[in-house]
């Protein structure tokens, strides 16, 4: 499964902040000057000044981002540096499975590479995610993803007999990230990268892996907040790692009849003595055999290598800002054999 899943804090509208200079007060204490009076009348009091008000205090600004009054000298605006956010994300993808290797009831580990041919394999899944997040820099931010979710993995086998099999798992996933993010009058670009770990039910060790994405886009904003901002990007997801795991052979295989067992026994009878399959291939006759006389069907253990089919997607995704502080985005990227769908709800403030 994918990781969980895990984007990037987009740089608000960098606009061009105007700066007025408040006139200089009347200096009340200086004697009034001289006025020449008109004979016969007497002299017209001086008039009286009042001062201008006094520029309104600037803003206060919070420790994070550092460097932020220099970057805030130069005329830009930049967004609330800590946020929160909660989303849906959803993948389906294409998936290679190479070293496979089997065993029965806790028995020895055969390398099955020679006598199950998988062509075809996918995985999908869905996770409700929190996202909390703290802009570092003002071109650098921080985050972390926890998840709690769902998982589908199915697996066509066409060798030694032709079967489809499917298994559901629950899954909770931990990742840290890093964004490295750039804009100037509205045009934005963004780097992000992701490590994710994945602890799936039935597997005897946790899944990891990386998530690199870039993104360019522009944010249709104004200087309070509110805009649409759209993007266009590429992802790549690095997912190659050696999966553990026990499953009855009744949640993979539907109950074997005889004539299917039979047909398992010539394809076993007619590989070479000295394959190493030849010996997998028996004991698996031996199961489904046991399971077929005695309704048992007890267990398999296995190892496996499996990657992404495609290594790198398209991006597309929007976001509109209410304020300075809501923000809702939806993201999918597609090509290449892996879908995604993003649905997110950020809230963002300055802390301190």
């Amino acid at each position: 499964m994918r990781k969980a899943i895990f984007l990037a804090a987009l740089v608000g509208p960098l606009a061009a902040a105007g700066q007025e200079t408040a006139p200089k007060p009347a200096d009340l204490a200086a004697p009034p000057p001289a006025v020449a009076a008109p004979s016969g009348s007497p002299a017209e009091p001086p008039a009286v000044t009042t001062p201008a008000p006094a520029p309104a205090a600037a803003k206060e600004h919070g420790v994070f981002p550092l460097w932020s009054d220099w970057i805030r000298e130069k005329g830009f605006t930049l967004p609330e540096p800590f946020g929160f956010m909660v989303n849906y994300y959803y993948q389906r993808s294409d998936i290679v499975i190479s070293n496979l290797k089997l065993g029965f009831n806790g028995g020895p580990m055969h390398d099955a590479s020679g006598l199950i041919t998988i062509p075809d394999a996918q995985t999908k899944g869905g996770a409700l995610s929190v996202r909390p997040n703290v802009m570092i820099l003002p071109f650098l931010s921080v985050y972390g993803v926890f998840s709690v979710g769902d998982t589908e993995t199915n697996v066509h086998i066409t060798e030694p007999l032709e079967f489809t099999t499917v298994a559901k798992s629950g899954a909770q996933v931990v990742a840290l990230g890093t964004t490295f993010q750039m804009g100037y009058k509205g045009v934005f670009g963004v780097a992000d990268f992701n490590w994710a770990v994945a602890d799936v039910e039935r597997l005897a060790d946790t899944i990891g892996s990386n998530m690199l994405s870039f993104r360019l886009g522009y944010n249709f904003g104004t200087p309070g907040g509110k805009g649409l901002a759209l993007w266009a990007g590429t992802a790549g997801q690095v997912l190659d790692v050696e999966t553990k795991g026990s499953v009855r052979l009744g949640e993979v295989l539907p109950p074997p009849q005889q004539s299917t067992i039979d047909g398992v026994q010539a394809r076993c009878d007619a590989l070479p003595p000295l394959d190493p399959s030849k010996a997998l291939c028996n004991a698996f006759v031996g199961r489904l055999q046991d399971w077929h006389d005695n309704g048992y069907d007890g267990t398999v253990q296995y190892s496996l290598d499996k990657r992404p089919k495609g290594v790198w997607n398209m991006v597309l995704g929007a976001q509109y800002a209410l304020d300075r502080n809501w923000q809702f985005r939806v993201e999918t990227t597609f090509l290449n054999s892996r879908t995604t769908f993003l649905a997110a709800t950020e809230y963002r403030w300055n802390m301190f």
